[in-house]
């Protein structure tokens, strides 16, 4: 997988991170990761890319998160899981059907 070009801003995040993962868990979300916060950003608020991206910028994006962003996100994704039938032949198909 390609680095994201806002990788190098992580470490710098940290503590916005950790504190949005906090907030979202207090209310009643689960239990939140920074990580989960961090991969919320990069495939969804920053997905398109912004050339002169700033660290306050950043930290903003993560700070404005909100629960039901978050939790939409969360479920869509669930939703695409793997397709455990795409690697399937139509022959193993036809078995699994006829069983």
């Amino acid at each position: 997988m390609v680095e994201h070009p806002y990788e190098n801003y992580h470490l710098k995040v940290q503590p916005a991170l950790l504190s949005k993962a906090e907030e979202l868990s207090l209310l009643g979300l689960g239990a939140v990761t920074e990580d989960d916060i961090w991969n919320y950003l990069v495939q969804k608020k920053w997905k398109r890319i912004k050339p002169e991206m700033h660290l306050h910028q950043l930290v903003s994006d993560i700070l404005s998160i909100s629960g039901s962003q978050f939790m939409t996100f969360v479920t869509v994704e669930a939703f695409k899981g793997p397709n455990l039938l795409g690697k399937i032949s139509e022959e193993e198909m036809k078995e699994l059907l006829n069983s």
